[in-house]
C-alpha cells in the first residue's frame, strides 16, 4: 500500500483539505518532497473533509469557475464526480492536468480532470447560472461558435433581450406536450486514472435529436382532431400547463427589437455584404435552437432556392415560415404559398390542412427552457408564426376559393377565429368579416355598363350571317367566350391533368373552340353560289381581325383553324374570289404550333385589358408536367416542383379572368350564336369532308364550262 501511494506522490502532489465555514475553503497542496505519510494524510483528509477542523495555514486560492462539458464518474474517494452542465469552483490547479474543485455552497473538495471542463469568465459564469442547467453547454458552445466567426470583432455580446414575464391573469393558448431540447449526445470515454497525466477526451460526434411536435403529423391530426367535434379548437379554451400568455395586450408592440449589440452586428453585416439575405442567414444560423424550424431537413431545395420535394409536415412548416426580408427570397416564398394553396388537394385534404394550421397556431412551447428563453421564443417564433397562419387563412379564403371548394371549412374557421386572443384578435375579426362578405354576397353579377361608342343599334340580321356587322358578331363572341372562360377554376385544370372528362367547366370552354370552327366550316360549304362562299370567307376573316383587336384569341384561333382546314383550302375557285386572303395569312402565323405556339404565347403575355386566351398550349404543358414528374419520390416525399410547374402554367392561363369586357349584350346576336353552335357545332367532321368534295366537283365542272365558253369567244 505504501509503495502505491509513493508512486502516486511522484506523479502529482498529495491533496490536503482544510475546510473553513466560508463557502470557499482553503486548500493546501504540499511540496513535492512530501513523504508517504503525507499521502496517507491526504487520503484521510479527503474522506473526512466535512469534519476536518479549519486550518490556520494560509494558502493561495484560485476561486475561478468552470463548466463541466462531460459526465465524470470515479470510485476514487479523492476525486470529485460531476455531471455534464454542472458549474464548479476551482481551488487550485496542477500542471499534471488535475484541478482541485468544489461545488458552490458545498464543503467537499476533490480532484477533477482539466480536459473535462472549460474555464469561464465571471460574466459568462453569472450568465450560465441564470439559465436552466441542462442548457448551459449549448449556450456555451453557441458563444464559442460566434466568437470564432469572422464577424466576432463586431460585438461579443450575444445576449438576447430579456423580456418581461407576462402575468398569469392574461389570456392563454394551449401548451400541448412540449417538445424536447436536443440533449442526446455521445459521452466521452472514461478519463484515465489520476496516477497518469490527464489526456484530452476523444472527439465526439454530437447526435442532435429533437422530438417534433405532434400537430405536424397529418395522420395524427386527422385522428386526434375530428372536424365535426371541433376538437382542434378546444385547447384554445383550456388553461395551459405553463401559465403564460402567448399573446400580449392589444396595445403591445408586435415584437421587441433586438438588443443594441445585435442591431449593430446586423447593420455591420448588411454594410459589408449589401444583402438582406446575408443578414437573414446570419440571424437564422445564430438563433437559439428553440426558434429554429423542426422539419427543414425534410425539404429538398435546388440551387435557385425553390422547393423540389418534401414531406407533408415540412411543406406545411415551410408554408408558415416567416417571410424573408430579401426581395427575391420574399417573392419565392409568396410564390410557394400560392402554389401550395392552389395544389395542396393533390397530396392532402382540406381538413388535414386546416387541422395542421390550427395545430401550428396553437404550437406548444419547447421544454427545458428558461423564463427569458420562453419570452424570446414567444416573441420570435410563436407570434410571427401565428400571424403567418392568419395570413395563410386569408390567402386561402380570398384567393384560393376556400368557400367554393370546401364550404364546410367556413364554420370551422369562424369558430377558430372567434377564439383568437389579442394582439391578433383584430386580424381574426377581419377574416370573419371577409367570410361573411363572401358567404352572403349576391351571386348576381351586374351587367357591364355599355360604353357610349357601343350604343348604336345592331343591324337586323334576320337569320342571315352576311347581314350581321362583323364587329357586332366579334363582340358577342367575346362576351360568350369570356363567360365560359371565367368559370374555369384551377381545380378544373388540375383535375383535367388526371381525368379530362371530370372537368366540366374547362371542357365546356374548350368545346366552344371546336364548335365555332365547325360552324365556320359549314357556313362556307352550305352555300351553293361561288360568290356567296367567297363573301362568307371574307366575312369570317373580318370577324377574326376584330377578335384579334379585342384580345379574343380563343375565337380567333377557332376561325383561323376552320378557314385554314383542308376542306376549305381545296376550294381553289372560291379562294380566287376572296379579297382578304392576305389578311388571313398574317393571322395564320399566330396559329402555328412551332415552339409550343410561341407566337400565341408572346401575343397573350403582352395583351392589355380584357382577354380570352387560347388555352391549347397550356393544357399541353399541364399534361407534359404530369408525365415528366412523379407524384411522390421513393422516400415518400411529395414532388412539389411538379405542383410548382402546374401553378405557374395555370396562373398564366387564368390570369385574365379578373378583366371582363365592358360591352353590352345583344340578346338577338347571342341567341343567333348559341343556336348555330348547338346545331352545326356538333356535326361530324366526315360530313364536312364529303360536303367539301361535292363543292370541289361543282367548282371543277364550273371551271370546265367557263373554259369552254372562253374558247368559244364568250
Amino acid at each position: 500500500m505504501s509503495t502505491t501511494l509513493s508512486h502516486t506522490a511522484k506523479v502529482r502532489q498529495s491533496l490536503h483539505l482544510s475546510i473553513d465555514p466560508s463557502p470557499y475553503h482553503h486548500f493546501r497542496a504540499p511540496s513535492s518532497d512530501s513523504n508517504t505519510s503525507s499521502s496517507d494524510s491526504a487520503m484521510n483528509s479527503s474522506e473526512t473533509a466535512e469534519t476536518s477542523p479549519p486550518s490556520s495555514v494560509s494558502e493561495q486560492q484560485d476561486h475561478s469557475t468552470v463548466l463541466c462539458m462531460y459526465d465524470f464518474q470515479s470510485d476514487n474517494s479523492i476525486h470529485l464526480s460531476f455531471r455534464k452542465n454542472e458549474m464548479l469552483d476551482i481551488i487550485t490547479r496542477e500542471a499534471t492536468g488535475w484541478w482541485a474543485a468544489m461545488r458552490r455552497g458545498g464543503n467537499v473538495v476533490g480532484w477533477i480532470p482539466q480536459a473535462f471542463v472549460r474555464p469561464l469568465s465571471a460574466e459568462m459564469a453569472e450568465r450560465l447560472r441564470s439559465i436552466r442547467e441542462e442548457l448551459r453547454v449549448f449556450e456555451y458552445d453557441a458563444e464559442q461558435l460566434y466568437n470564432s466567426a469572422p464577424t466576432s470583432q463586431i460585438s461579443s455580446d450575444l445576449e438576447s433581450p430579456l423580456l418581461t414575464r407576462v402575468s398569469e391573469a392574461e389570456n392563454h393558448i394551449p401548451a400541448r406536450s412540449p417538445w424536447s431540447a436536443p440533449e442526446n449526445q455521445q459521452r466521452p470515454h472514461h478519463p484515465p486514472s489520476p496516477r497518469t497525466p490527464v489526456p484530452h477526451p476523444p472527439l465526439i460526434t454530437v447526435l442532435v435529436k429533437r422530438t417534433p411536435r405532434n400537430p405536424a403529423n397529418m395522420s395524427d391530426i386527422a385522428s386526434r382532431n375530428k372536424v365535426t367535434t371541433h376538437e382542434p379548437l378546444s385547447p384554445l379554451r383550456n388553461p395551459p400547463r405553463r401559465h403564460y400568455s402567448l399573446l400580449a395586450s392589444e396595445h403591445d408592440s408586435d415584437a421587441e427589437s433586438p438588443s443594441a449589440s445585435d442591431r449593430r452586428r446586423l447593420e455591420k453585416i448588411k454594410q459589408l455584404t449589401g444583402s438582406e439575405e446575408a443578414v437573414s442567414f446570419f440571424s437564422q444560423a445564430n438563433s437559439p435552437w428553440y426558434t429554429k424550424s423542426r422539419h427543414s431537413d425534410q425539404l429538398r431545395i435546388d440551387s435557385d432556392g425553390q422547393v423540389r420535394s418534401g414531406t407533408t409536415e415540412a411543406l406545411v412548416e415551410k408554408l408558415t415560415s416567416e417571410t424573408s426580408k430579401d426581395v427575391i427570397k420574399a417573392a419565392q416564398e409568396t410564390a410557394f404559398r400560392n402554389a401550395f394553396l392552389m395544389t395542396f388537394r393533390t397530396f392532402m385534404t382540406a381538413d388535414q390542412l386546416f387541422n395542421a394550421l390550427v395545430g401550428i397556431y396553437a404550437m406548444e412551447y419547447p421544454s427545458k427552457i428558461t423564463d427569458p428563453e420562453y419570452e424570446e421564443w414567444k416573441e420570435k417564433c410563436s407570434l410571427p408564426t401565428q400571424r403567418i397562419v392568419l395570413t395563410i387563412f386569408t390567402m386561402w379564403l380570398e384567393d384560393h376559393r376556400l368557400l367554393e371548394e370546401e364550404p364546410h371549412i367556413a364554420q370551422l374557421l369562424t369558430d377558430f377565429l372567434n377564439n383568437v386572443t389579442p394582439p391578433l384578435a383584430v386580424a381574426a375579426r377581419l377574416i370573419v368579416k371577409s367570410i361573411e362578405r363572401l358567404t352572403f354576397a349576391s351571386p348576381c353579377v351586374e351587367s357591364p355598363v355599355v360604353s357610349p361608342r357601343r350604343r348604336r343599334k345592331s343591324r337586323d340580321h334576320k337569320g342571315d350571317l352576311l347581314r350581321l356587322d362583323p364587329t357586332d358578331l366579334a363582340e358577342q363572341l367575346s362576351l360568350f367566350e369570356y363567360t365560359l372562360y371565367s368559370k374555369v377554376t384551377p381545380q378544373d385544370c388540375l383535375i383535367y391533368a388526371k381525368s379530362p372528362q371530370l372537368a366540366p367547366n374547362l371542357n365546356a370552354f374548350c368545346a366552344t373552340h371546336d364548335k365555332l370552327a365547325s360552324w365556320v366550316t359549314f357556313s362556307v360549304l352550305n352555300n351553293e353560289a361561288l360568290g356567296k362562299r367567297a363573301d362568307t370567307i371574307d366575312f369570317w376573316i373580318k370577324v377574326a381581325e376584330k377578335c384579334r383587336n379585342m384580345n379574343n384569341f380563343a375565337s380567333m384561333s377557332a376561325l383561323i383553324t376552320a378557314l385554314s382546314s383542308v376542306v376549305i383550302t381545296r376550294l381553289h375557285l372560291t379562294w380566287a374570289h376572296v379579297g382578304r386572303k392576305t389578311n388571313l395569312d398574317a393571322l395564320s402565323k399566330y396559329n402555328e404550333p412551332s415552339g409550343g405556339f410561341a407566337a400565341f404565347r408572346n401575343l397573350q403575355s403582352n395583351a392589355e385589358g380584357p382577354c380570352v386566351p387560347f388555352v391549347g398550349m397550356y393544357l399541353t404543358d399541364i399534361a407534359h408536367t404530369k408525365d415528366q414528374f412523379e407524384d411522390v419520390e421513393d422516400d415518400g416525399r411529395i414532388v412539389f416542383i411538379k405542383r410548382q410547374r402546374w401553378y405557374e402554367t395555370i396562373t398564366q392561363m387564368l390570369r385574365h379572368q379578373l378583366k371582363p369586357y365592358n360591352i353590352g349584350e345583344s340578346m338577338s346576336i347571342r341567341g343567333f350564336i348559341s343556336m348555330h353552335l348547338r346545331t352545326t357545332g356538333t356535326k361530324d367532321s366526315s360530313l364536312a369532308w364529303s360536303k367539301s368534295q361535292e363543292v370541289q366537283h361543282s367548282e371543277l365542272a364550273h371551271a370546265d364550262i367557263r373554259r369552254g365558253l372562253e374558247a368559244a369567244g364568250f
